[in-house]
């Protein structure tokens, strides 16, 4: 009898421990269906939207607020932002919008340091139904629904969420033969998106070589500079392009620019290109055509000095072999 009746107390002490615990998971699992991310909307719902376009909405800010502490690293920025031009909603990563993914630094981007750009359009469906065919065209690649949506009456100065218009979204997606249609239809490659980039500093970054041609001879603004106070010179060095710094130094650029870090191209070369032969090939470029390797940045270093901190020999011999000329 003792030992049914200590089996039977042991039993109800495991309940009594029991009972409570299932009470606590099940308040658990009810917060989890109550919350917020379980009761979120399909992606396709317009509040899912209007959350996703907020977050873009506010990031320029955010990123710039942070341009004077952030070293020029590699970068590309903004917030996700998942929303198609045709019909304003949210979807899901689509091969346009892995193709569109950027890293190119903080001056080309005008991006925080760290992030990546993801330059997918937002725009709402608010936008008239040419406009909105134009832009899923660009994202598409399809030249023949371009030419379609502009003879539809697309606005060419209409942006996205972030400011973007088609021909900045059709450099930044890297394609050239429809961001050269556009330009022919009257588009402006010197309007600046929410970010401070323009078409024509974008095609200098990314090395859209023909596109930055078309850009300087349509009449881009040579001197024009993004957030950071970086030229096209700028930051088509600092992403090692060689063609793009050949183009622009043909041009009448500032090539001693220096920007609001105290960096000229030169400098950035140095700093961000790890002394590869790219960037020693764009410094001795630079250099040629009277770059001066003496100039110092706010820490009192020239060119020489921060070759030599970066332990870039063959970056510091070039330097060195120039300046004995």
């Amino acid at each position: 009898m003792a030992l049914r009746t200590g089996h039977s107390t042991h039993r109800r002490g495991i309940a009594l421990i029991a009972l409570p615990l299932a009470a606590a998971i099940g308040a658990c699992t009810s917060c989890a269906a109550s919350s917020p991310e379980a009761l979120e909307a399909p992606s396709s719902s317009p509040a899912a939207s209007s959350a996703t376009k907020t977050t873009t909405a506010a990031t320029p800010k955010s990123s710039a607020s942070q341009a004077s502490t952030a070293p020029e690293s590699t970068v590309d920025s903004s917030a996700t932002d998942t929303t198609t031009p045709a019909t304003g909603t949210t979807s899901s990563a689509s091969p346009s919008t892995s193709a569109s993914q950027s890293t190119l630094s903080p001056l080309a981007s005008g991006a925080a340091s760290g992030a990546s750009l993801q330059a997918v359009p937002s725009a709402t469906s608010e936008l008239p139904a040419a406009s909105r065919k134009l832009f899923t065209a660009i994202d598409a690649g399809n030249l023949k629904d371009v030419k379609s949506a502009l003879k539809d009456g697309a606005d060419l100065s209409v942006t996205d969420d972030a400011g973007r218009t088609p021909l900045m979204r059709a450099v930044i997606v890297k394609n050239e033969q429809i961001a050269k249609t556009l330009l022919d239809a009257g588009s402006d490659p010197n309007v600046k998106d929410d970010y401070q980039e323009s078409p024509f500093l974008r095609a200098s970054a990314n090395g859209s070589t023909n596109a930055l041609q078309a850009f300087i001879k349509a009449g881009a603004n040579i001197h024009q500079v993004n957030r950071m106070g970086g030229t096209a010179l700028t930051v088509a060095s600092e992403n090692s392009q060689v063609a793009a710094v050949r183009i622009l130094l043909r041009t009448d650029i500032n090539i001693d620019q220096v920007n609001d870090l105290g960096w000229t191209a030169l400098h950035e070369t140095i700093v961000l290109g790890q002394g590869t032969n790219t960037s020693v090939n764009i410094a001795q470029m630079l250099i040629t055509n009277g770059a001066d390797p003496r100039l110092k940045d706010r820490t009192g270093a020239d060119a020489f000095k921060l070759a030599r901190e970066r332990q870039q020999s063959q970056m510091l011999n070039m330097l060195q072999a120039a300046s004995n000329r």
